[in-house]
């Protein structure tokens, strides 16, 4: 499975479960979540660091806060904040895949928003 594959069910993933929707067991891929290192290793980030990720999604926010923003783009930038945290990839590359995410399941300016906020937590994690 590509990357962006395992990105978006990681996504995926993350989505059915925020606010407690579905038990992550009881989620449509959670077999792949279960094989895929990659998937398991940034779901399993957030989990054990959800109010820390939260946090810094929120810092991030400009007028906004984590729970006005969309289910969509919300999820989107835990899985990138977690990527960032938890793997050596690149920043551009987290950006332009959450982006792309983005495009793909968010509303027309998604992308433009979560290009946004993922730009504003590099600046303020550079070092």
């Amino acid at each position: 499975m590509k990357r962006h594959e395992q990105r978006q069910k990681a996504f995926q993933l993350l989505f059915q479960t925020d606010k407690d929707i579905v038990d992550l067991t009881n989620a449509k891929y959670y077999e792949i979540y279960q094989s895929e290192m990659f998937i398991k290793a940034i779901v399993d980030y957030y989990f054990a660091n959800d109010e820390s990720i939260n946090g810094k999604i929120s810092s991030s926010l400009t007028g906004y806060t984590i729970d006005r923003i969309s289910k969509v783009e919300r999820n989107i930038l835990r899985i990138a904040i977690s990527e960032l945290e938890v793997h050596d990839s690149p920043v551009k590359v987290v950006i332009d895949e959450a982006v792309r995410l983005a495009k793909n399941y968010g509303d027309k300016d998604s992308h433009r928003f979560v290009n946004g906020v993922l730009k504003n937590f590099a600046v303020q994690n550079e070092g």
